[in-house]
């Protein structure tokens, strides 16, 4: 794609692929781990892959599979041209409407230089899941100004019990368009569900927190913030102009807010950052031991980011529901003691 392409990038208005609608098709693929890479990984069955499979079926979805998704090699998925075939013959497929990940993993970056962005952008489709998804989730927005989905992968409709809000918000999100409320879930888990499917453990939600408070309107970048840092100065970093940053990692126990507050640094030290109008943070599993009081102090300690809306413990990212959000689409956040929303108006 030409400089000059680029350069409208981030002053066009958004590029929002087509809606599913019942009868489409959706083709699963191996954009980092593959389904060979999870059975092996985590102990994913046949009865799994079929249940999820008729998960998606229930909402009037075909479900397809790529050649390669079932390869599985020393890093647990298929050969970055075997991913890249699949992923471009989808694209090119008019009868694929939709993308969804098998799982997250560590091998998608490989795929980023030989994307081919211009057939991407002549085929605008759902491309939908979240973790490592991060790196061809923000490397399409910035290089061709497509909405992509920061949500669901193959692999979350395995779950048996829990799943209605992360069913009801992949559905709102990639088939209808009118503007919503991400409404906080009633229940969240941080346990080891896919090995534990009749053993759960579920906690009360006490939804969003305020951070620190204020209102703001814009694009909504969505991902984890550790992809986001790894990308910087690359013609793969997404655009921060007018940028509310949705933003995540899973827990890692005590180095958990120390990262974080790297990543946040890492961040503002772009010359973009200033575009940025407002942070919207996943939730994070008990082990790392993060509350809104830490928060509170972490995000005081950047001068940087004392000048915006900043909201936590939302349902997206490592724990379990996720909600599907459009990375290049448009939101309103509002932080405050007393009302925390956040609504999607453009997806």
């Amino acid at each position: 794609m030409s400089a000059a392409k680029l350069a409208l990038i981030g002053q066009k208005s958004m590029s929002v692929p087509p809606k599913l609608k019942p009868g489409d098709e959706i083709r699963v693929l191996a954009l980092s781990r593959s389904l060979g890479g999870v059975m092996k990984w985590n102990g994913t069955t046949e009865q799994d892959i079929a249940f999820a499979t008729a998960q998606l079926e229930a909402m009037g979805l075909k479900v397809s599979f790529g050649r390669y998704v079932r390869e599985c090699n020393e890093h647990l998925t298929a050969s970055p041209e075997q991913r890249l075939e699949d992923l471009h013959n989808a694209i090119a497929d008019p009868a694929v409407k939709g993308i969804l990940a098998v799982s997250g993993g560590a091998g998608a970056i490989q795929m980023l230089d030989g994307m081919d962005y211009d057939l991407i952008a002549a085929h605008p489709k759902i491309i939908c899941g979240y973790s490592d998804i991060s790196y061809p989730g923000y490397a399409i927005f910035a290089r061709t100004g497509l909405t992509t989905y920061y949500g669901a992968h193959f692999t979350s409709f395995m779950m048996q019990q829990g799943a209605d809000y992360m069913l009801a918000s992949f559905r709102q999100c990639l088939f209808d368009d009118a503007p919503y409320e991400l409404q906080p879930a009633s229940h969240w888990s941080d346990d080891n569900w896919p090995q534990h499917q009749e053993n759960r453990t579920f906690h009360i939600n006490e939804g969003p927190w305020c951070v620190q408070p204020g209102e703001a309107e814009g694009t909504l970048v969505a991902g984890t913030y550790w992809v986001l840092n790894m990308l910087q100065g690359s013609k793969f970093f997404p655009p921060l102009r007018d940028a509310i940053l949705f933003l995540e990692y899973p827990a890692e126990g005590k180095p958990t807010l120390i990262a974080l507050d790297s990543g946040l640094r890492a961040l503002t030290f772009q010359p973009t950052f200033s575009g940025v109008r407002g942070i919207v943070l996943g939730r994070y599993a008990r082990s790392g031991g993060v509350t809104r009081e830490k928060l509170i102090k972490l995000f005081r300690e950047i001068p940087a980011l004392r000048r915006l809306p900043i909201m936590a413990n939302c349902d997206f990212g490592h724990t379990a529901p996720v909600a599907t959000l459009p990375n290049g689409g448009r939101c309103k956040i509002h932080a405050s003691e007393q009302q925390n929303r956040i609504v999607i108006t453009e997806h």
